[in-house]
């Protein structure tokens, strides 16, 4: 397959994880070194058809922004698959725990489906959470669907609520709707309410304030997205640890590489 051709099966792939998209966009990219001028359109390409993974704005901005495009590429193509940030939040998780998610966050269920014990209360967002308890009862693996009518009740019974990012910019972070209101409702019940921020989710402040715009979430309630402060949450889980310094700002995994915030001509 042509790689121009790959770029766009991967461009609209929906619903695989970022590991995966992430290492098909790499290969795809280190087969256009016969064409490298094509380089900064493909990676334009590739955010604007998915502006919220922050992992892909990581691996077009690091591929841009080095003097080895090709090479960075295949050394990136691996990472966010290897991402150490499930095993950490293995370890800090309790036996037998009881936790709230919002729809489909790929690294959290990674870790709470190999486990073993968890009950995932799953809140739904955009039909995402459906489909995970739907997946999950197939393989045999505790999960409810909450309705977002039940959802104090919900988190009343909980251990605590996991919230993923999407995207993180320095005190901030971008997740999927009806997060905002599940943190909440965690906060005024006295619930702990963890972020999970996976390899390549930090973004530097000029590609954060891009995506956001891109995204339009400052001035659209109808985006079906939450930024939330980073502040709000009790525990942060990455690829380094977990911490519960949560006032310390989210450090860019990325260059800020302008070049992705211009819009492509086809």
């Amino acid at each position: 397959m042509h790689p121009i051709e790959r770029l766009r099966y991967v461009a609209r792939a929906d619903g695989a994880g970022p590991g995966v998209l992430v290492r098909e966009t790499a290969l795809a990219l280190c087969d256009m070194d016969f064409d490298p001028q094509s380089l900064v359109l493909a990676c334009r390409r590739i955010v604007e058809r998915h502006p919220t993974m922050a992992q892909l704005w990581w691996l077009c901005a690091n591929v841009l922004a080095s003097p080895e495009p090709f090479a960075c590429a295949r050394e990136l193509a691996l990472v966010v698959e290897r991402d150490e940030t499930p095993g950490h939040l293995d370890d800090a998780l309790a036996d037998d725990v009881r936790a709230v998610i919002v729809g489909w966050p790929f690294t959290t269920v990674k870790c709470l489906a190999q486990r073993g014990d968890a009950l995932m209360l799953v809140v739904d967002s955009h039909g995402e959470g459906e489909a995970l308890v739907d997946r999950l009862h197939d393989a045999d693996i505790g999960a409810e669907l909450v309705p977002f009518e039940y959802l104090a009740a919900a988190v009343g019974t909980t251990d605590l609520v996991i919230i993923e990012a999407l995207a993180c910019g320095p005190d901030s972070v971008l997740a999927v709707g009806g997060s905002r209101a599940v943190v909440d409702t965690a906060r005024a019940q006295g619930k702990e309410v963890w972020l999970v921020a996976g390899i390549g989710t930090r973004l530097p402040t000029v590609l954060w304030n891009g995506l956001l715009g891109a995204l339009g979430t400052k001035d659209d309630w109808r985006a079906g997205l939450d930024v939330i402060d980073v502040a709000r949450f009790t525990r942060v889980i990455g690829p380094l640890g977990a911490s519960t310094d949560t006032t310390v700002e989210l450090i860019a995994e990325c260059p800020p590489t302008t070049e992705l915030l211009r819009r492509s001509v086809i």
